[in-house]
């Protein structure tokens, strides 16, 4: 297994070429709509084609984050004596310059877990991209889950693992707060105990991913910071 795996990026192809050879086994079946149902138990026809458009998305994200030279930032040693605090706001810094595309690594020590299962938040994808004609990031937070046999997790799991993800945009022009308060994906995951933590920690990742000798680029900035506060949770 690559020493890398504990990356999302990297897990996530992984389990991609465990679910594609896993429908392709069963489709090949004389039976394969009794075992396709059988497969997708749980998950109802509104849900799987949701969550099929979601893995759609995060595999060309994913293949953007290839393409872009597949840089990561990991923040595991920060995020991990931070565990539990619900607020971890920074103060106001000048303009964050960052990269086209990587990704933001929090890890499991970092404790964002979703409520009741054993999935955490790991990350985040960030791309730069313009909506509605503004320039920004769009943001793709995703997840990783205690260790499984990819070989015998059906594709129902297997999809479900994949598509545990929340997204959002920080535009260029504002602050990263604003018009954030909300996430859209996976309900597990915009849960709004896990939001507010899960944007703390995005906007300190910013701050480290940011490269203050980069060439002044105004659509390619990022604005953070308000506070410095942090407490544990009781």
């Amino acid at each position: 297994m690559s020493s890398y795996y504990h990356y999302h990026p990297y897990r996530f192809s992984a389990v991609a070429d465990a679910l594609t050879r896993r429908v392709a086994r069963i489709t090949a079946l004389p039976d394969a709509a009794a075992v396709i149902a059988t497969e997708y138990a749980g998950i109802d026809d509104n849900e799987l084609e949701a969550r099929m458009h979601e893995y759609r998305r995060l595999i060309d994200t994913h293949a953007k984050w290839v393409s872009g030279g597949r840089q990561i930032f990991d923040m595991s040693s920060i995020m991990a004596p931070l565990a539990g605090a619900e607020d971890i706001r920074l103060s106001a810094l000048p303009a964050l310059r960052l990269p086209d595309v990587f990704y933001v690594h929090f890890g499991k020590d970092a404790d964002i877990m979703l409520f009741g299962e054993d999935t955490y938040v790991d990350g985040a994808y960030f791309i730069h991209t313009e909506e509605k004609g503004e320039p920004g990031y769009r943001f793709t937070v995703v997840c990783g889950q205690a260790e499984r046999d990819l070989g015998t997790a059906t594709a129902g799991d297997l999809l479900k693992a994949q598509t545990r993800l929340a997204s959002g945009f920080a535009s260029a022009a504002r602050p990263f707060r604003a018009g954030i308060d909300k996430l859209s994906g996976d309900p597990a995951v915009c849960e709004d105990d896990l939001v507010g933590q899960i944007l703390d920690r995005l906007e300190l990742s910013l701050a480290y991913a940011a490269d203050p000798n980069a060439v002044p680029d105004l659509q390619k900035e990022v604005h953070v910071g308000r506070r410095i506060q942090a407490g544990p949770r009781h």
